[in-house]
């Protein structure tokens, strides 16, 4: 059957953003001394090859960025996040669409946790220009500090028994409200709190079945 995979990292965007450029090497010789590690405890679904990790990396770092690049830049985020930031945590989500839960958060009326669900971070392309691919695989979201408060108390105020009362009309399986409340109870919350305590933004990674 197949997996989504959710993971959630504190960062600051603008120190993200900054590697666009920067002709920074540390970053990048800290992200590759990371891969080893990370494989072992089976954290990377995609960053795993040296090589191909250095040579992307570089792209962003030194330029020029490639949009015909047939794998993108999103998968080395899985690899970025635990080098210029810090994880928050992870889950495995059965079965695909988990896209959908747009959707359903907004009809719960938490209209800030839509957003970030639904709104593809642009990394590493500028977000006023235009992205090369709209609905990318991995899709990397981001909320800044300010959404985070905004989500915060979205989480705080939701009823979770509306996940099941309203499952019929939103899942196609009812197993899926069980999954639900487990990401919205017991996980994003935490996740939340965690980049609120340290100041900073919260970067997810939804990869996997697509």
């Amino acid at each position: 059957m197949a997996e989504q995979y959710v993971s959630a990292f504190a960062i600051d965007d603008a120190a993200v953003f900054g590697l666009v450029g920067s002709d920074d090497d540390v970053p990048v010789r800290m992200a590759l001394a990371k891969i080893r590690d990370l494989s072992t405890a089976d954290r990377l679904l995609r960053a795993t090859d040296p090589g191909e990790v250095e040579t992307a990396l570089r792209e962003i770092v030194t330029g020029p960025l490639d949009p015909g690049r047939s794998s993108g830049y999103g998968w080395l985020l899985e690899l970025i996040g635990p080098t210029l930031g810090s994880p928050l945590g992870h889950v495995v989500l059965p079965g695909r669409g988990w896209d959908r839960l747009e959707g359903a958060f907004r009809s719960w009326d938490l209209a800030a946790s839509a957003d970030l669900w639904a709104r593809p971070w642009p990394f590493p392309w500028s977000p006023a220009g235009p992205h090369p691919d709209p609905d990318p695989w991995p899709f990397p979201m981001f909320a800044s500090p300010d959404e985070l408060d905004r989500i915060h108390d979205e989480l705080a105020a939701f009823d979770t028994d509306r996940i099941h009362t309203d499952a019929d009309d939103l899942f196609p399986d009812e197993d899926d409200a069980e999954e639900v409340e487990w990401l919205l109870a017991d996980n994003l919350p935490g996740w939340v709190s965690g980049a609120r305590a340290q100041g900073l933004g919260m970067l997810l990674i939804r990869d996997g079945g697509r």
